[in-house]
């Protein structure tokens, strides 16, 4: 996906590493210098960019060389597996002046940018609620195709981590931070040290509370973002939106109204979604060749995109202590019960 987006009008190749010398071929096909490190490259290429599609805990490390080696930099999601390393990796792009961008690409998914512009012209009134379902059915093999998948160690969460970060980057997106959070983690099907099952529940600092749910071990249930506020109901689904309009803002309607049980009558309306938009590898890549060249914003920077991290943090916290947290995470918390989780770590796949 990555070498399709990154168009040759746009980008040109110029090495590649990897620590599996198997992956020399690709490196050949392309007719590029090929590396074991990310060190080396840094070093005898001197990239102008450099895009991170590595195991998750090693994005951090790799990411802040690049950055100090001077380079751009785009990676995949997460950016890391806890949030005191996403600080860290946005801290050296400021002090180097280099851009920080990350692969959540389905902020460009036309329904969900209707649906920001929906939300920032205040035509949903005042946000009240957000429900999230999405669902990717996994097996047992699929865990063991890769050995450090599931594990504390090798990809530092499960679901949360692997899954659902472009779920928790449009909850961040559209709605911001939450002001605090009450969550489950499960591991129910899979035979794995991760989590395989989340719920959680939110609240905003504007008093708008919401909910979430997660899984690999469940089928049927594709992605679904409902989002309502005092002035209308909005249904985000892949590839469309469905808007219903109330007739009277809820504020408005509940002091005044003669009715005792109904509220107010409410018309679906048509909206037409942006043209020019994929929701793919493609926008993210246009973006960034616009964000080098020309200065344009980034689509989803390291600040922005740190929030799902600290959301997904903020989850496996409230469930291991049982308790509410809030925000912004407590990082010393946090990387304590990491490290706790993973020195604990066995696994028999």
């Amino acid at each position: 996906m990555h070498e399709r987006a990154a168009t040759p009008d746009r980008f040109t190749l110029v090495g590649m590493a990897d620590i599996d010398p198997g992956a020399q071929a690709r490196a050949d096909a392309h007719h590029v210098p090929f590396f074991t490190d990310h060190r080396s490259l840094l070093a005898a290429v001197e990239p102008e960019l450099v895009v991170i599609m590595t195991p998750h805990p090693s994005h951090p490390s790799i990411a802040i060389d690049a950055l100090e080696a001077g380079a751009h930099v785009l990676v995949e999601k997460p950016m890391a597996i806890q949030v005191t390393d996403a600080d860290a990796m946005i801290e050296t792009a400021r002090r180097t002046g280099r851009l920080l961008a990350v692969n959540f690409q389905h902020r460009s998914r036309p329904e969900i940018r209707a649906a920001y512009e929906m939300i920032q012209s205040g035509t949903l009134g005042k946000l009240q609620h957000l429900n999230m379902i999405a669902v990717w059915p996994r097996s047992h093999k699929y865990f063991r195709t890769s050995t450090w998948r599931g594990t504390w160690n090798g990809e530092g969460g499960g679901v949360l981590l692997n899954q659902a970060p472009h779920n928790l980057d449009l909850i961040c997106h559209l709605f911001g931070l939450p002001k605090r959070t009450v969550a489950w983690t499960r591991t129910t099907l899979h035979p794995i040290e991760t989590e395989d099952t989340v719920q959680a529940m939110f609240e905003w600092p504007n008093g708008a509370i919401g909910s979430l749910h997660v899984s690999t071990a469940e089928s049927g249930q594709p992605e679904r973002i409902e989002i309502l506020g005092t002035a209308g109901r909005l249904e985000i689904v892949q590839g469309g939106l469905h808007f219903e309009r109330f007739e009277q803002d809820l504020r408005d309607f509940f002091p005044t109204t003669e009715e005792i049980y109904n509220g107010p009558a409410q018309q679906e309306v048509k909206v037409t979604l942006p043209a020019g938009w994929t929701g793919s590898h493609n926008d993210i890549y246009a973006n960034l060749y616009a964000a080098i060249r020309e200065g344009a914003a980034l689509l989803a920077d390291g600040e922005s995109a740190r929030m799902s991290l600290e959301l997904a943090n903020a989850i496996t916290l409230s469930s291991r202590a049982e308790r509410a947290v809030e925000f912004p995470v407590d990082r010393g918390e946090y990387a304590a019960l990491l490290a706790q989780l993973q020195a604990n770590a066995r696994v028999h796949k």
